[in-house]
């Protein structure tokens, strides 16, 4: 059965990715504020004419920014990181998606080699979850956020509704097409592709890259759980059964992606699309579980002197 029948029933798990989003968009504009001059300046790695061409060439010559202009690339990574806060906290709601998705689009047409797999992703992201019940929750004030579902004409949930099936359908694609682009290589093929990748100087973040790599087992095994598991996440994560299963799976994945690799922002990015796919029902169980929990847990170190008095 699928999680997004109704956009309501995944609405906690939309505005957690947009919380999430959001961060890591500000982290890395915090990141390029010191070297923005470099990256997105007059003479940074993209020629500024060249940006022009480019600008121009896709119609989009009415959105020009000033980049040659002294302080204005720090201006616009200051504008990009203060967007990024409003969308965390859902001010102004689906407007202020609309003019984050703008300023990274600007971004990537004015140096678009220094992005990466998380830059993409929220690239894909973003313009669905403009539209999708995203801003229900987490909102600094329910003055300013978006409308929500029941307060919408059934057109505009019906936007939110598809919006947000987009939305897990992206993610879908981007696991599936990822595993069939890495079956083009011979590496993946024979099983050997773990074994280069974590020995590589600019990924090998700890010692235990090369003790793991020198197992044979975990590197053909490793290799072909990668391949198999982003095959299957595009089906598998839709059934209840199974959907659990997968999102372990690839939060495992990504987490050890991220401790020996030090790819830290597409790890994250893709940890933090499997909230959507809980949906709100679901995440009241675990609060109730979690709950308990600690009120067990309460509970039993209240009893503990008593305990030990009577036994005294």
């Amino acid at each position: 059965m699928l999680p997004t029948t109704d956009s309501l029933r995944n609405s906690i798990g939309l505005s957690a990715f947009r919380c999430l989003l959001a961060g890591l968009v500000m982290k890395n504009m915090i990141f390029y504020l010191p070297m923005a001059d470099n990256l997105l300046g007059p003479d940074a790695i993209v020629d500024y004419d060249t940006y022009l061409g480019t600008m121009y060439a896709q119609g989009l010559h009415y959105f020009i920014y000033p980049f040659h202009v002294p302080y204005a690339p720090q201006l616009f990574v200051i504008l990009t990181f203060c967007v990024a806060f409003l969308l965390f906290f859902g001010i102004f709601g689906r407007i202020t998606a609309l003019v984050l998705w703008l300023l990274l689009v600007l971004f990537k047409l004015r140096n678009g080699f220094i992005l990466d797999g998380s830059d993409n992703v929220i690239e894909v992201t973003l313009p669905f979850l403009i539209l999708a019940d995203a801003y229900r929750y987490n909102t600094l004030s329910s003055m300013t956020a978006a409308p929500r579902a029941g307060t919408l004409p059934e057109i505009g949930r019906l936007v939110m509704r598809y919006a947000s099936l987009a939305l897990l359908i992206q993610v879908c694609f981007v696991y599936f097409f990822t595993a069939l682009a890495k079956l083009q290589g011979d590496l993946w093929l024979n099983g050997t592709a773990t074994y280069y990748t974590m020995r590589v100087d600019e990924f090998r973040q700890t010692d235990w890259n090369i003790a793991l790599t020198q197992n044979h087992y975990f590197v053909v095994l490793s290799t072909y759980f990668t391949i198999l598991w982003e095959l299957s996440f595009a089906f598998l994560i839709w059934f209840r059964k199974t959907r659990w299963v997968v999102i372990v799976g690839g939060f495992l994945l990504h987490v050890g992606i991220w401790y020996f690799m030090r790819i830290d922002n597409f790890s994250w990015i893709m940890i933090g699309s499997y909230a959507m796919f809980i949906t709100n029902r679901d995440y009241v169980r675990l609060l109730a579980y979690v709950r308990q929990l600690v009120g067990w847990q309460s509970r039993s170190r209240e009893l503990a002197p008593a305990t030990g008095q009577l036994t005294t």
